[in-house]
Parts: structure tokens; sequence; C-alpha cells
């Protein structure tokens, strides 16, 4: 019914978020260059010992995927995306089953500087955190192994590295991703909302700098 349309926003995000997606709803219904995005933010330390039995990458194998390697063009991103995360020195972790990619995850140390809207994230004390960021596994994959086998391997990656806490953003509108973070006991830092349309950007956060406005391509938050 349409009532119950109207009404499911409000009972899953809440009054804020809920008005927060239908107005979103709304301006992409209507063509408009304009839209709002409502972020978590959330951090999870690095655990301490492997996630899965030494079994399981018989079955999954997870290394990290170079820019130059064919691969790359495997991987269901644009050109443009991919030479955007490479540009700013992300790792790319891959899942592979028979050779064939079927998951990868993103992550930049110390500091990520966002696509969707004008902002970057640094993650404190420097050097002991990452920002981890465009994790996908490929939908007939996602009831196997590779979610595990990824997370376990990126663990062990930071491990190595020293890297204490991995960080990022999560749409407050993204249930999937969500139920995901829940499950790996993230902790829920801040939570913070962009206004963005053509030529002008305003944030609200509930972390520093809490408010920040931003007009043509100038530098958003950081």
């Amino acid at each position: 019914m349409l009532l119950d349309k109207l009404v499911d926003p409000f009972r899953e995000f809440g009054l804020f978020g809920g008005l927060v997606y239908s107005l979103d709803r709304a301006l992409a219904r209507t063509g408009a260059r304009a839209g709002l995005f409502y972020y978590e933010l959330m951090v999870q330390a690095v655990a301490d010992k492997p996630l899965v039995s030494p079994k399981i990458k018989q079955f999954v194998q997870v290394r990290q995927i170079r820019s130059d390697e064919p691969v790359v063009e495997q991987l269901d991103l644009t050109r443009e995306a991919l030479d955007y995360r490479f540009g700013q020195d992300a790792v790319c972790l891959g899942a592979f089953q028979k050779d064939q990619p079927v998951g990868n995850m993103w992550f930049c140390a110390d500091r990520y500087v966002e696509d969707e809207v004008r902002c970057s994230f640094v993650t404190l004390p420097a050097g002991e955190g990452v920002f981890d960021f465009g994790f996908y596994i490929r939908p007939e994959h996602r009831l196997g192994l590779a979610f595990v086998a990824l997370w376990d391997a990126a663990n062990e990656y930071f491990r190595e590295r020293g890297y204490r806490y991995t960080f990022s953003r999560v749409s407050r509108f993204n249930l999937t991703s969500r139920k995901v973070h829940d499950h790996l006991n993230w902790r829920r830092l801040g939570r913070a909302l962009f206004v963005k349309v053509p030529g002008f950007q305003v944030m609200i956060a509930t972390v520093v700098p809490y408010i920040h406005v931003s007009f043509g391509q100038s530098a958003g938050p950081v």
C-alpha cells in the first residue's frame, strides 16, 4: 500500500534518517543533480588471530592486485574508478576461486579521499589505522567462503604492517552493508550528512569539524 511505502523508511531509519532518505529519493525522481549522503563512520580493531582455518585457503586464495595486472579489468569497476583508487595509492586485495576473481576490497593507509562527496577521511593516530572502502563480493559467491577469507587476509595484511584499526564509512541506507558490519563487531564513531548540489556542498557531522560549507570545487572537510 502507498501508506506503507511512505512509512517504511521511518520505521527502518528513524525519524531523521527516514526524512533524509525520502528527500533523497524525491530528488532522484525529479532528475535533479543534487543528492543527500548520510554516512555512519565505523571502526573495527584488527583481529589478532586468524578468522578461518588454513584449509579455507585451498578453496579461496587472496592476494594483492596491482594496477598493471590484466585482472583489474575484471573487477566490476570503470577505468575511471580504478584510476582514481590507484591514484591515491589504495591497496586492492582480491579473492579468487579457480583463478577467477570473486571479490575484492580496498584500503588506504592513514588517509582516504572520498569520491561520492568532497571529503577526506584521516585516521588517527597516524600509522595505526587504514580506511577501507569498496568491499565487494560477486552475488553468486555471497553465500560462500569469499567474504570471511577476504577479511581474514586483510587482517593478516594489517597485522604484518602494524595497523591496529580499520575505519570505514557506510551509507545509513545500505542495509546489507550495515548487517555485515554488525557481524564483524564494528563500532560506530559518528555520523555525517552531506547535502550536495552543483557548485555547493554542506556537511553536518557528529565529529570534527562538525559543520563545513564549500563552493565550487574547493576542498571539502577533513
